[in-house]
C-alpha cells in the first residue's frame, strides 16, 4: 500500500516537475526572444550588451538546473509509460514520444549553447527563435503522445474519410446514416 502510494507520488511529481522546468525554460526564451530586444533597443551599443549580458546570466542559472531536471522527469516518464508504448494501438505514441524527446534534447542544447559562459553566439535572437519553434514542436509531439496514450488513438486512414473524402470519424466520430 505505501510503496504503491509512494510510486505515484514519485512519478506525479516527476510529471509536475516536467512540467514546471518546461515553463521555465519556453518562457524564458521568449522572454529573451520578445522582451529583452524591444526593451534595449533605445539604449547605447555598451548598455544594451550590459543588459544583455546580466539576462544572460538570470537565463542560465534557470536553464541549466531546469534541463537537469528535465532528462530526469523525462527519462522517469518514459520509464513509466513503456509498456504503453510498446502495444497496439499506442505504438503511434512511441514516435511521438522519442520525436519529443529527441527535439527537447536539441532545444535543451540550443538553451545551455547560449548560455555557456564566455561571448555569446553571433546571432542570439536568431538562435532564440529556432529554439523557440523546436521548443514549440516538442510541446506538440508530447500531447500527441499523451492524446494517444489516454486511449484515443489516431483514426486508421481508412476509418479517416467517407466516400465523399470528407473528414468523418477524425474529429465527428461515427455518425448514423443518412436517410
Amino acid at each position: 500500500m505505501l510503496d504503491e502510494w509512494l510510486r505515484h507520488f514519485l512519478f506525479v511529481s516527476m510529471r509536475w516537475l516536467h512540467i514546471v522546468c518546461t515553463t521555465l525554460v519556453v518562457g524564458g526564451t521568449l522572454f529573451f526572444e520578445f522582451v529583452v530586444p524591444i526593451a534595449v533597443e533605445d539604449l547605447k551599443t555598451e548598455q544594451q550588451l550590459t543588459v544583455i549580458g546580466k539576462a544572460r546570466w538570470v537565463f542560465k542559472r534557470v536553464v541549466w538546473p531546469s534541463a537537469f531536471l528535465l532528462l530526469i522527469s523525462g527519462a522517469a516518464s518514459i520509464f513509466r509509460q513503456w509498456d504503453a508504448y510498446a502495444h497496439q494501438p499506442y505504438d503511434t505514441a512511441l514516435w511521438a514520444a522519442i520525436v519529443h524527446s529527441v527535439l527537447g534534447i536539441v532545444a535543451l542544447g540550443i538553451a545551455l549553447m547560449l548560455t555557456v559562459p564566455g561571448r555569446p553566439p553571433d546571432r542570439p535572437i536568431g538562435w532564440m527563435r529556432i529554439n523557440l519553434t523546436i521548443l514549440l514542436i516538442s510541446i506538440l509531439c508530447a500531447s500527441v503522445a499523451r492524446y494517444v496514450r489516454m486511449g484515443n488513438p489516431l483514426p486508421a486512414k481508412s476509418d479517416q474519410y467517407d466516400d465523399t473524402g470528407s473528414v468523418r470519424n477524425a474529429i465527428l466520430g461515427p455518425q448514423a446514416p443518412r436517410e
